[in-house]
């Protein structure tokens, strides 16, 4: 959770005031990572009447930090009662609700974000009391085991190396002249590895390590180069952004000379570099101007050696809050985190079809594998029969831990893509609902046309459903899809024409 801190604060630009000296030590102690002192200071600057809405914002900042959700929410409920207050409270609000498991409260905060925001997004058309009812249950295609190799520390960002795995990790090492965080008195981020015979991890790479915080990485395809994210610079008051820098293999060592990957061109971060099985695209996620939030995914093609320009992956995929650590399997399906898609609080972990030269909208991985924390950095063997991801849920060791999914049973689901228009003139139609039913368990869920009078979901191959598309003036359409038929697809692409009463 530290490191998913780290990032929002690096990826943060604040801006500028005409502050007194005790507003400048409030938000020295907040940067510093001192909230509970933080909260303190900006509350004598609100009991002396100054600077009102900003130390509000700060306060419930300051909670949401200290992973005090029921006071953040106070407190940004309070930043809603000023006339002038920011969109993105109504985020942030929206945020600290789920993780207190308050749902239904915060989408209609994420829907009044989005409303203001005139941005669309999957949150405007789907029923979510249904939806958390479906992403809830207690799957069996999943079995969750902790690893041996967490401790009282964090251990995030696996990577499959060979048959061995690589994650980073600060816990501390026994070197004198290795340097301390002196934010936190933490020691900065390490990478470590761990083989299948052994639950003892050791430092991976003598080579790799740097002053400052190094990890996480991946590996090309032939375990030969390795993308390592890092602080760029560091300096006793502030970590400056990171950077991907790559390193080759030299026989049995990895290379000293690190290069900088040629994508950063100003003061923002990219990180979390993964390269595409067939070592054509490279995804990462950064903050870079002309994003949709805070944290975007984007991707590089490699065309003889070189990388062109970043392609941000869409509205689909960003969101207005975070989305990190992109991982692409064989197939080309990404996975990713996420705090704003909806989940089950805090981070949770999606998947993306690309279908068509564009990715589906995204599903999330449901419990098990999500939980009301943290849930992110997801890797997949090959097979896809074993994956490892980090959380910092309830019943860990440490801070964030280390977890091993095994795939019970395959995700085999068939996207249904659909239009709804008017029988007359073929006029897309806006608004309509769908009520989708899972014969089997009695599961509901209800869908909305977007303004193209489109909607996307998933159904599971081997289930039968029930549907009925409604919307005032036409008459009901009601169909049935066997498992026979969703079997055959993929995508299944259906246009609907609706009877005018």
């Amino acid at each position: 959770m530290r490191y998913l801190t780290l990032i929002l604060i690096i990826s943060f630009t604040q801006f500028s005031l005409a502050q007194s000296k005790e507003l400048e030590k409030a938000d020295e102690l907040f940067h510093c990572f001192n909230y509970t002192k933080a909260i303190e200071s900006y509350m004598k600057l609100l009991d002396e009447g100054q600077h009102a809405y900003y130390c509000t914002k700060k306060i419930a900042e300051s909670y949401a930090k200290l992973h005090d959700s029921s006071e953040a929410i106070q407190w940004y409920k309070k930043c809603i009662d000023f006339p002038d207050f920011e969109s993105d409270i109504y985020l942030r609000l929206g945020q600290e609700l789920l993780k207190e498991g308050q749902q239904e409260e915060a989408y209609r905060f994420f829907q009044d974000y989005y409303k203001q925001k005139e941005l669309p997004h999957q949150l405007m058309s789907i029923s979510l009391l249904d939806y958390y009812d479906d992403i809830l249950r207690d799957s069996t295609r999943y079995q969750i085991i902790p690893l041996t190799i967490n401790t009282k520390y964090d251990e995030f960002g696996p990577a499959l190396y060979n048959d061995e795995m690589v994650f980073t990790s600060n816990r501390p090492i026994k070197s004198i002249s290795r340097h301390k965080d002196v934010q936190t008195g933490q020691s900065f981020f390490n990478l470590y590895l761990v083989d299948k015979t052994s639950p003892n991890a050791e430092l991976f790479s003598k080579e790799l390590q740097s002053k400052y915080n190094d990890g996480p990485l991946c590996f090309s395809n032939d375990m030969q180069t390795a993308y390592i994210t890092r602080n760029t610079s560091s300096s006793n008051k502030h970590i400056n952004t990171l950077d991907v820098f790559v390193s080759r293999k030299e026989g049995d060592k990895w290379s000293k000379n690190l290069r900088r990957l040629p994508i950063r061109k100003g003061n923002y971060s990219v990180a979390h570099a993964f390269l595409s099985v067939d070592g054509k695209y490279i995804f990462f996620a950064s903050d870079m101007p002309g994003g949709y939030g805070g944290m975007d995914l984007y991707a590089c093609e490699i065309k003889n050696g070189f990388l062109t320009q970043p392609v941000n992956l869409g509205p689909r995929i960003n969101t207005p809050g975070n989305e990190i650590f992109p991982f692409a399997d064989k197939n080309g399906t990404i996975y990713f985190a996420s705090d704003m898609h909806p989940g089950l609080g805090g981070y949770d972990l999606f998947f993306s079809k690309l279908i068509e030269n564009e990715y589906t909208t995204p599903f999330n991985l449901g419990y098990p594998v999500n939980s009301k924390a943290d849930d992110f950095s997801l890797v997949i063997s090959s097979n896809n029969q074993l994956g490892f991801f980090a959380s910092n849920r309830e019943g860990g060791v440490g801070g964030d831990d280390i977890y091993a999914l095994q795939l019970i049973q395959p995700l085999d689901f068939c996207i249904i893509n659909a239009k709804i228009m008017s029988e007359v003139d073929s006029t897309l139609l806006s608004n309509a609902l769908i009520d989708i039913i899972e014969l089997e368990s009695g599961l509901k869920m209800t869908l909305k046309t977007d303004r193209s009078g489109q909607f996307e979901c998933y159904l599971k191959k081997d289930k039968k459903y029930s549907f009925q598309v409604r919307r005032k003036l036409y008459t009901d359409f009601k169909g049935v899809l066997s498992p026979e038929e969703l079997g055959r697809y993929d995508i299944l692409k259906l246009n609907i024409a609706l009877k005018e009463k």
